[in-house]
């Protein structure tokens, strides 16, 4: 698992920035969003705002991960 830095910019692992920000979006909107959302109305299938948009993201995650992979440089 070593990290040795290539002149690209990509280490030996792949992981390029694209694929990072890619794979944060959720992680920022699970941390940040409840400084918009906090709120009880409107309701989304009977789920406070607060609660239907945590779960909206966690639902999402693994897509957002999966393109993440996607954008890693193969070698």
């Amino acid at each position: 698992m070593g990290r040795k830095n290539h002149p690209n910019g990509i280490g030996t692992d792949g992981i390029t920035v694209g694929s990072v920000i890619v794979a944060a979006i959720p992680f920022c909107a699970l941390v940040f969003g409840p400084l918009y959302a906090n709120r009880l109305e409107p309701r989304i299938f009977g789920l406070p705002f607060l609660l239907a948009n945590c779960v909206f993201w966690v639902v999402l995650t693994p897509f957002f991960l999966f393109a993440a992979d996607r954008l890693r440089k193969r070698q």
